[in-house]
């Protein structure tokens, strides 16, 4: 082959290499886009899964604290209403009673003062204010702590004093009268308080007064710090700052609605909790969709765990304060809100010729007991009392205690024949001589039966013939015999003595 032929021969073998090289950079490049292409869908649902995963996670986390949060403030409400429950009937237990009607408006009795307000109110009861108002609402009492202070008893508390004080005034004349109850104070010395007007009464009718009797129960910062750790309410303060976002917080409102200040906690968050691991979570999301997807189903089952959690506490909580309610603190028995709904419970069963039955006791030197002996030997005494007549009754049957030393067993089935022996045999066993604390005791108690088809009327009838035993003698039972035009409360009928 000749030269000018070598070298044509070489160009085109060239321009070939050249073109091969050329085709296979394309076919690279087309290759690619291809995958790349491909790509896309499954980094868009990668990503959308992964967004997806964060925001549901961010949901969940602030559903669950919120969660947490309400059922928080719920325990709250629950608990601030329980004390204003119990501090309105302590006030309508000592404001509606002739005693004290006697001893502090007929008669400033000092004595009988000093042991019934300072000695107990303050130092068994937690009482700090006791504080009573002639119809000016000018002081006629008031204790402060254990102590009878000087100067006006409202200015401690602030203007809303009086308008709670001019609020249980509305109670209508010669009626029960109604505590009404709320917060009086500052942030920094804020007090639970109550207000009744006083009243007596009888069998026959209610006698109203001009003066009202107020209690007030301090929440200082112990208190505060005290009850954060009996309920789960870590950090509890009294504050005029608004609460954070993922803080609890209960209003304290004055007499007229404006907010004074909140109570505000730090609940424990379960969401905020699991944020490190959903963290976690999400870091191996971004490795591996399916074993992120395994992590977060792990979490949320301890979401749900802990949700679950924060609901049993709520229950139990619930359930205590229902219990504290409805249950007198010293003896155990039923108080005498339980004793409302159980005469509305036999209402209800009341058909017009089913006959209820109740038997009322009073004991008889109880107060020379307080006066002598002591209030704790007193107080041993009530559960004493409140040991035996539950020992005597059947489990249909029920007991509870009013206040102070009044007793009542309202029985399941109307069997009279019971009835009387469960009653002499209740007083037998008080009038005899025990020994209590070291000391020997003999008190004695006097008992009212009655029966009617109206529950209604049990009370009333029953405290007519405990009245009818008082007057006749100590260690007595008597029994309300309605006559035949017994249709009004007005009425007092014959008793029969047993």
């Amino acid at each position: 082959m000749s030269s000018p032929e070598i070298v044509a021969s070489r160009n085109e073998q060239t321009n070939a290499n050249i073109a091969h090289h050329q085709k296979d950079a394309s076919m690279e490049k087309a290759r690619l886009e291809r995958i790349h292409k491909l790509s896309r869908p499954f980094w868009a649902s990668f990503i959308i899964g992964a967004v997806s995963l964060l925001i549901f996670a961010a949901f969940l986390v602030n559903a669950l604290d919120r969660q947490a949060i309400t059922s928080s403030e719920r325990v709250m409400g629950s608990i601030l209403g329980e004390r204003l429950d119990r501090l309105s009937e302590l006030t309508l237990e000592y404001a509606y009673w002739d005693e004290a009607v006697d001893r502090l408006i007929n008669k400033f009795d000092e004595d009988w003062i000093d042991t019934t307000f300072i000695e107990y109110i303050y130092s068994d009861l937690g009482i700090i204010g006791v504080h009573v108002l002639d119809g000016e609402n000018a002081d006629l009492l008031h204790i402060f702590e254990d102590y009878r202070a000087d100067g006006s008893s409202m200015a401690r508390y602030g203007p809303d004093a009086l308008k709670l004080i001019n609020r249980a005034r509305r109670t209508k004349d010669n009626e029960a009268p109604i505590p009404s109850t709320g917060f009086l104070g500052s942030t920094s010395d804020l007090f639970l308080a109550s207000a009744i007007q006083m009243a007596t009464y009888d069998a026959e009718k209610i006698t109203s007064t001009d003066h009202v009797m107020m209690f007030t129960r301090k929440m200082d910062q112990t208190g505060l710090a005290d009850l954060g750790e009996k309920f789960q309410l870590p950090g509890l303060q009294v504050t005029t700052d608004a609460p954070t976002y993922f803080q609890a917080h209960w209003p304290i409102r004055t007499e007229d609605g404006t907010i004074l200040a909140n109570f505000v906690w730090n609940p424990v968050l379960p969401g905020q909790q699991l944020l490190a691991p959903l963290a976690i979570g999400l870091i191996i999301v971004y490795g591996g969709m399916m074993i992120a997807a395994r992590a977060f189903l792990k979490q949320a089952t301890q979401m749900v765990s802990a949700l679950e959690k924060a609901k049993v506490r709520t229950e139990r909580a619930k359930e205590l304060l229902a219990h504290q309610a409805n249950t007198d603190a010293l003896t155990g028995l039923g108080n005498r809100w339980s004793f409302e709904q159980a005469l509305d419970e036999l209402s209800a069963q009341a058909d017009g010729t089913k006959e209820f039955a109740l038997a009322c006791f009073d004991l008889d030197r109880f107060k020379t007991i307080n006066d002598t002996m002591g209030h704790e030997t007193g107080d041993e005494v009530l559960k004493f009392v409140g040991e035996t007549l539950s020992s005597l009754t059947f489990s249909q049957d029920k007991v509870f205690r009013l206040g102070g030393d009044e007793f009542v067993i309202v029985f399941g089935l109307n069997d009279k024949g019971r009835v009387m022996t469960v009653t002499k045999e209740a007083i037998a066993i008080l009038s005899q001589r025990i020994t209590i604390n070291g000391h020997s005791c003999q008190f004695g108690a006097s008992a009212g039966i009655a029966y009617s088809t109206e529950p209604v009327n049990l009370l009333r009838r029953a405290d007519t013939a405990l009245y009818a035993s008082k007057k006749k003698g100590r260690g007595q039972a008597t029994v309300y015999i309605p006559d035949s035009t017994d249709t009004s409360a007005q009425r007092l009928p014959a008793t029969e003595t047993l």
